[in-house]
């Protein structure tokens, strides 16, 4: 931890926040993960050990609460009044970074697990039809296997990596790349697939709405927000 020996609120505050892969737990944390197999997950870069030790520091400064899940020595980790403080700040630095910063964003490695969070938390339930719903990405370039699923059952919205076996409604084909500048508001969906960059095959009724249900990253309105809708 860097001190930067300044009597100032964004000194102190850099010296909890920006140390490397903190910003990022914190913004999983939002998200809904709470333990560690699931942090790594969607931090695939960091390293296992680097990973405990912010666990560790944000868990000593009161932004993590660690707390043993079930028996045995699994933990979980839930933010702290203090953590939760933080959404309006990585909203904010969101914000910043797709306006000013963004170029070349897409032409990075996406992951798999949080391209399909992202599409699950950013569906429009209201413009679908009532009842369960299953779509299906077919990952082009994800290989041996590029299927995964979004599965509203009983109107929880799930993203999963599993066939759980229910009729698909939607069936979408893509690259992870493409997806995630559909995602970002980089390629309009409709020109994607008139392009055949997507090919989505889905009853009339999906179909037709499909723009006003699929969502994108609220980064690209007004109303940015970090964390599932």
């Amino acid at each position: 931890m860097y001190d930067y020996g300044e009597a100032c609120p964004i000194s102190m505050a850099s010296t909890v926040l920006c140390e490397r892969w903190t910003l990022q737990i914190v913004r999983e944390l939002f998200f809904g993960s709470t333990r560690y197999s699931e942090i790594q997950k969607y931090i695939p870069n960091i390293s296992p050990s680097l990973l405990r030790d912010r666990l560790r520091f944000l868990e000593e400064k009161g932004i993590v609460l660690r707390k043993r899940c079930g028996t045995g020595n699994r933990y979980e980790y839930h933010l702290t009044p203090s953590g939760k403080a933080l959404a309006p700040v990585l909203t904010e630095l969101g914000r910043w970074g797709f306006q000013y910063a963004r170029e070349g964003m897409t032409d990075k490695l996406n992951t798999v697990s949080g391209l399909v969070r992202d599409y699950a938390g950013g569906l429009n339930v209201d413009e679908l039809p009532s009842g369960d719903f299953v779509l299906q990405f077919h990952l082009t370039d994800i290989k041996p296997d590029g299927k995964r699923f979004i599965y509203i059952r009983d109107g929880v919205v799930q993203e999963c990596a599993q066939d759980l076996g229910f009729e698909v409604d939607v069936y979408i084909t893509s690259t992870v790349k493409t997806l995630t500048r559909v995602w970002y508001g980089e390629l309009d969906i409709h020109a994607a697939i008139e392009s055949e960059l997507v090919t989505v095959v889905a009853p009339p009724v999906f179909l037709k709405n499909l723009s006003r249900w699929l969502g994108i990253s609220s980064f690209t309105t007004g109303n940015p927000r970090v964390g599932p809708a």
